[in-house]
C-alpha cells in the first residue's frame, strides 16, 4: 500500500501538471486527481494511527 507520503507527492506532482496544463478541463480533472490523492493520503495517516492504537 502507499504511503502518506506517497500520496502527497502524487498530489503535489498533479498540481503541478495542472499549472502547466493546456485547457480548462485537462486542468480541474489534474486538481480533481491531486485532490484525491490528498484524501487518500488522510485516509493512509487514520489507518496508520488506528493500527498504532489497537496493534495486532
Amino acid at each position: 500500500m502507499p504511503s502518506q507520503h506517497d500520496h502527497l507527492n502524487e498530489a503535489e506532482h498533479l498540481e503541478r501538471q495542472a499549472e502547466l496544463a493546456d485547457s480548462d478541463h485537462a486542468r480541474e480533472a489534474l486538481r480533481r486527481m491531486a485532490q484525491t490523492s490528498r484524501l487518500s493520503a488522510a485516509l493512509v495517516a487514520m489507518l496508520e494511527a488506528s493500527r498504532e492504537e489497537h496493534p495486532g
